[in-house]
């Protein structure tokens, strides 16, 4: 179906081209015919004054003694049109069929790239002559869009297969369990500690769906509203601290008191959790974890620093990846086994989908500093929560 209509465009265009040139004839040969009217007749009307004058001022009786040679004109005029329509036509569809012929074309050429591309294979991309025309344009835009898209599209392929593989194991360790319980009977002891570990696989997995489900709901936007910062954030820093207080870690929480933003709170406090429980979980027994919350003129900045061993700045932008994991042993102690993986990437989403942005670097007195910078947006018309 698309065939007869790119091939109808171009009929359109060379049309309408020789009908624009056709017009411009009739309409520059009309012209020329009134100039050339109006030319002769003042000719005539000199001749004739003349002719007045050596008759010794006699006035004529009208303009009929005026003669306009309009058959002689009219012969000149149709000879110059006929002389220069079919060069003009012969030209402007030459033109026309050179233009149309290169546009299609190039329509072509991006249509068949589109054609070859499918949700398995997005690496096709449109061809971009270089010549910084409006086709060139929209193929750097739709390559663009390509690009991004191609992009999540494997990330979603990555992260399926880390789902995947993080869902199987503790599903292959209940399985191994259970058949091996049932291989000869127990006493009530062994079945309390095998029901013991068997909670603590599905814990795991509740804990890795209810993760997955925080980073989808990440994904699909937030809803802002006017916020006291640390009013709303008092009683999560009192969980905040008591947690670090298991892992023999303190927790300093700062902030001035009437700091106002506009921010999903709940989602903020996910996400400064999420960074709060890494830093706990890095930090040495004895040592501090400082969450600061300040305003920046129009921006809203949470530090978190830790004193761990830091991140290697080759090691800044992976971690923020989905189930990314650091091998340091002090890692999760908080919980007592490894981390889920998915805490900082959680982190990272929410505050992107505030449009800020979430950064890694050293701290003043070692370890690392996570920030959170965020427009406040502060609106009048919202009410405080």
């Amino acid at each position: 179906m698309t065939a007869p209509r790119r091939r109808s465009l171009g009929r359109w265009l060379g049309f309408w081209i020789g009908a624009s040139t056709a017009l411009s004839l009739l309409v520059f040969t009309a012209t020329a015919a009134l100039v050339l009217y109006v030319d002769e007749l003042r000719d005539a009307a000199d001749d004739a004054a003349e002719v007045d004058d050596d008759d010794g001022g006699e006035v004529d009786d009208g303009p009929e003694a005026i003669e306009f040679p309009t058959d002689t004109l009219l012969a000149q005029v149709l000879v110059a049109f006929a002389i220069a329509a079919p060069v003009g036509l012969a030209l402007s569809i030459a033109g026309a069929r050179w233009l149309t012929h290169r546009a299609t074309a190039r329509i072509d050429a991006v249509i068949a790239a589109a054609a070859r591309m499918s949700a398995e294979d997005l690496k096709e991309r449109l061809p971009v002559t270089g010549t910084g025309d409006e086709l060139d344009a929209l193929a750097s835009a739709l390559n663009a869009l390509f690009a991004r898209i191609d992009g999540g599209i494997a990330a979603q392929r990555q992260f399926a297969a880390d789902a995947s593989h993080e869902l199987r194991s503790p599903l292959a360790v209940l399985s191994s369990t259970l058949e091996v319980a049932r291989r000869r009977p127990r006493a009530p002891a062994e079945w309390e500690d095998l029901a013991d570990r068997t909670l603590d696989e599905v814990r795991r997995m509740s804990a890795l769906v209810e993760a997955l489900l925080q980073l989808a709901r990440a994904s699909g936007g937030v809803k802002r509203a006017r916020v006291e910062l640390m009013a709303r954030l008092d009683g999560p820093a009192q969980r905040w601290a008591e947690a670090a207080a298991r892992a023999e870690v303190k927790l300093a929480f700062a902030g001035p008191d009437e700091l106002v933003a506009q921010v999903d709170a709940d989602a903020l406090e996910i996400a400064i959790g999420n960074l709060v429980s890494n830093a706990v979980a890095y930090s040495p027994p004895g040592g501090t974890v400082a969450l600061e919350v300040r305003a920046e003129g129009p921006w809203l900045a949470v530090v978190v620093d830790d004193q761990g061993p830091g991140i290697p700045a080759g090691e800044r932008e992976r971690i923020f990846a989905p189930f990314v994991r650091a091998t340091a042993p002090t890692a999760d102690r908080t919980q007592g086994r490894p981390g889920l993986g998915l805490g900082l990437a959680i982190a990272r989403r929410i505050v992107e989908g505030h449009a800020g942005a979430l950064e890694v670097g050293e701290a003043p007195g070692g370890g690392a500093r996570f920030t959170i910078r965020l427009t406040r947006m502060i609106d009048p018309g919202f009410t405080v929560s």
